[in-house]
């Protein structure tokens, strides 16, 4: 097996755990929501105010670090096609995603940080 061969391997087997940790930022997702339905329905909810905007911003940090991740998992992508000498343009498209779903991460995190834990509900957008 080529070394080329180990890292791709290696970047996918990282990938992979990425992914099952952005389902769990999902199900945490889910639960956000679920938690607000409940509350515009006046209904008791399963977290109170404060528990609330900690597991929204343990999301959000959970999100940027996943983020972070995948430009990783990108840029060895990369430079193993760049060694190879294949054509490099989707990765570096891939790679400028990253970049930019990394500052939207960065800027979702601020605006969590700047909310009081009574209106984190308005300023919570699941979706990851």
């Amino acid at each position: 097996m080529k070394e080329a061969d180990k890292r791709e391997i290696n970047a996918i087997n990282i990938q992979l755990i990425a992914l099952v940790v952005a389902l769990v930022s999902a199900v945490i997702s889910i639960i956000i929501t679920y938690n607000q339905k409940l509350d515009l329905e006046n209904k008791e909810t399963p977290l109170n105010s404060k528990e609330l905007f900690n597991l929204t911003l343990f999301n959000r940090i959970l999100v940027l670090v996943l983020s972070f991740v995948f430009l990783y998992v990108n840029y060895v992508l990369y430079k193993i096609s760049k060694e190879e000498k294949e054509d490099l343009k989707s990765y570096i498209l891939q790679i400028i995603a990253s970049i930019f779903v990394i500052i939207s991460g960065i800027i979702a995190l601020y605006v969590v940080g700047l909310s009081e834990t009574e209106n984190i509900v308005d300023v919570e957008n699941p979706i990851i």
